[in-house]
Parts: structure tokens; C-alpha cells; sequence
């Protein structure tokens, strides 16, 4: 296998005569020219070894190196080239798994402080190394619960080497509770579908569109202009509310697993093709091969072969990615809704294709519950 040959040109006076002492000494040539006082020659390694330690005034000459030792001088004579190469292509596969900046998108300063701290803990930072989608998803989980009177919503969308982090603050209800007068209040924007009220007075109705943070139910009962009662509202209110959802997925995937089958084969290879002798040939295969036989040129072998079937995940086809990051942003959504919460529709915005990931951007209209409670006191 690792085996050299050497291409020679031997000049002096009577090269023939030089030939034969070599025949004497035991050193014998592949093929052989002769032209004037000129011999052309190729030798294999262990001859050129016996020849080189001949001591002679013949001018003899490496004209081509075939072979394991010309990989050799080839790697050296480019080994600077090779390691520069080397480098370079680390430092590229380096820069590509590196977190550059992290955005984190809100008005709230000392939310972003909060969640800025635990996502440096959690090393999603400047300068850190780019997380899987699984990671991510456990991080989402974990923010949210180590967040839970403070934080509704997190999404963590990845661009190249910048994290942007978007976040949904929740409303929480007034802790300066001096009495329990409150009016029912829409914690997030949307049109109204349902109002179920227990008592207060309705403000909204249904199809009406509400802000966050408007009142819905009121906890003040009025008579003409004046204020006839205050009461604790208790009561329901569910609206079509949007989300913009974005998953990113890689876009190339490729597996190779053992199906279990093999077979054992003889081979037999020519000028670099091989022939097998049973019919029998798996489409892929990996094959451990062992030379039984091979001629002195390394032309013709015999080999024992056992190839082990393989079964090939190649996947590029960017619809059915797509069709995937549909479904795991319709599951970001179902994961958060109550028993009778349930999305009314959904529509895909756009889909762009990033170095090696596929974004795909969904719209969702969700009929959630969006009840919240502000505290008053009388005056």
C-alpha cells in the first residue's frame, strides 16, 4: 500500500556495462531504456534503497516520484500552504459558531437587566458558543418559570451571530390593594369575541376592539352620570389576539445508520474497478476490505470484503423544513393556551433561507382568554 517507485536517469561512460554490475549486486528494474550513454529507468523503493548506497561516478538522477512517497514530498512542499489552509478553515467553522451580540427587544429597562443577568448565566452572551434548538427551548422554559409574575411571553430568534430577544411583559395586578374594588381589564390588545360577566358594568362590547390595559368590565355601577356602586368585578373576557411566530431550522441534515444486514464478498479489483463476483451489492454500504492478493504493480487484487448495509437521512428539501417550523410554531402556541383557548387561524408570512438555516415567519389569530384585574380604591 505504501509502496514507491522511482523514475531514474543514469549518465556515464558505458551505462550498459553499469547495468550489469547492478544485476551482480542483486538490484533489479521495473522497465529499462537506453539511449547513448542515457538509462531511462523505473525502480521500485527497496531497489532505489540498495542503489543509493552504491558509491559510483555515474550521474544518476530522480526524474519522478509515483506513489505513497511522492504524497509524501507533495505534502511537504506545501506544508505551509496546507497548515495556513488548516487554520484558516478552523478559524472560519469558529467564527460561525460564535455568538456576537445579544439584543434583547423591550421598553423595560429593569426587566432587560433581570433577563440579561440569567441568560449570561445560562451563557447565551457576546463571545459565547451558538446554542442547539433544543438548549434554546430550555432556556425559553426555564426564563419563564424562574419569571413567572413578571414575564408572559420570551422568544429567542437567532440571525447568523446576533441573538434577538423579544419579550412580553405581565400585567400584574396592583399589590396596593387598600380595598377589593377592581374593574376586569384586557392584558393584552385584540378584538373582542366573548364577554362572560358575573357583575360590574360593560364597558366593551363584543367586536370591539381593546388596548392593553383598557377596561372591559367596570367595577363602577353608574346611574345616569353619577356613580351608583363599586363593586370587586369577577367575569371572563376572550378575544382574537395576534402572534408573530419565527423558527429556525437547519437546513441540511444527513444520517447514515446500520440496517443490521452485511454480507461477506469476494472482489476482485482492476486498474482501480472493481468487479464483484456475486450479484448480490448493496446501494449503500460500508465495506471493510481486506487484500487477499496483489500484483507486484498494485494493478490487479483479490479482496474479502464485508459490507454492511447502510441506511441514508439525506435531507435538503426546503417545502418539507417548512412545513416543520409551521407545525413547531403552531406547537410555541398551543403549549401556552388553557382548555378553552385554541387558535382560530394561521398564515405564513415569509420564509428566508440564512447561510445553512431556513427562518419561516408565522402569523396566528388565537382566541385566548385576556381577563385581568386593576385594583381602585374610593377617593
Amino acid at each position: 500500500m505504501f509502496n514507491s517507485t522511482y523514475l531514474l536517469s543514469i549518465k556515464g561512460k558505458d551505462v550498459k556495462r553499469f547495468l550489469k554490475s547492478l544485476y551482480r549486486r542483486n538490484i533489479y528494474f521495473i522497465s529499462i531504456t537506453i539511449t547513448n550513454n542515457e538509462l531511462i529507468c523505473k525502480i521500485d523503493e527497496i531497489n532505489y534503497n540498495k542503489l543509493k548506497d552504491i558509491k559510483t561516478s555515474y550521474e544518476i538522477k530522480v526524474l519522478k516520484v509515483y506513489g505513497f512517497k511522492r504524497i509524501i514530498n507533495s505534502i511537504k512542499y506545501n506544508v505551509i500552504f496546507i497548515i495556513f489552509f488548516i487554520i484558516g478553515m478552523i478559524y472560519l467553522i469558529f467564527l460561525k459558531n460564535i455568538i456576537f451580540k445579544v439584543n434583547i427587544i423591550h421598553d423595560d429597562k429593569k426587566l432587560v437587566e433581570i433577563i440579561k443577568n440569567e441568560l449570561d448565566e445560562l451563557n447565551i452572551k457576546k463571545y459565547s458558543f451558538i446554542k442547539s434548538y433544543d438548549y434554546i427551548q430550555k432556556v425559553k422554559e426555564k426564563i419563564l418559570n424562574d419569571n413567572l409574575d413578571t414575564l408572559e411571553w420570551i422568544e429567542i430568534e437567532r440571525v447568523g451571530g446576533v441573538y434577538n430577544i423579544r419579550l412580553d411583559k405581565r400585567i400584574k395586578n396592583s399589590d396596593e390593594k387598600k380595598s377589593n374594588l377592581r374593574h376586569l381589564v384586557a392584558k393584552k390588545s385584540g378584538i373582542i369575541k366573548k364577554i362572560i360577566a358575573k357583575d360590574g358594568e360593560i364597558i366593551k362590547k363584543v367586536n370591539d376592539y381593546v388596548n392593553k390595559g383598557d377596561i372591559i368590565i367596570s367595577g363602577e355601577i353608574h346611574k345616569g352620570e353619577d356613580i351608583k356602586n363599586n363593586l370587586s368585578v369577577n367575569g371572563k373576557v376572550y378575544a382574537e389576539v395576534w402572534y408573530k411566530v419565527r423558527v429556525n431550522l437547519p437546513l441540511y441534515y444527513y444520517e447514515e445508520k446500520k440496517t443490521g444486514n452485511d454480507i461477506n464478498t469476494i472482489k476482485i479489483e482492476f486498474l482501480n474497478k472493481e468487479y464483484n463476483i456475486f450479484n448480490k451489492e448493496y446501494k449503500n454500504k460500508r465495506s471493510n476490505k481486506k487484500v487477499l492478493f496483489s500484483d507486484f504493480y498494485n494493478m490487479f487484487s483479490i479482496n474479502y470484503s464485508k459490507d454492511e448495509e447502510l441506511s441514508i437521512v439525506d435531507q435538503v428539501n426546503t417545502i418539507d423544513k417548512e412545513k416543520y417550523a409551521i407545525i413547531l410554531a403552531r406547537d410555541k402556541i398551543i403549549n401556552h393556551l388553557d382548555t378553552n383557548e385554541y387558535i382560530i387561524s394561521q398564515k405564513k408570512l415569509k420564509t428566508t433561507i440564512n447561510n445553512s438555516t431556513i427562518n419561516v415567519e408565522v402569523f396566528f389569530k388565537v382566541y385566548e382568554d385576556i381577563s385581568s384585574y386593576s385594583y381602585y380604591s374610593l377617593n
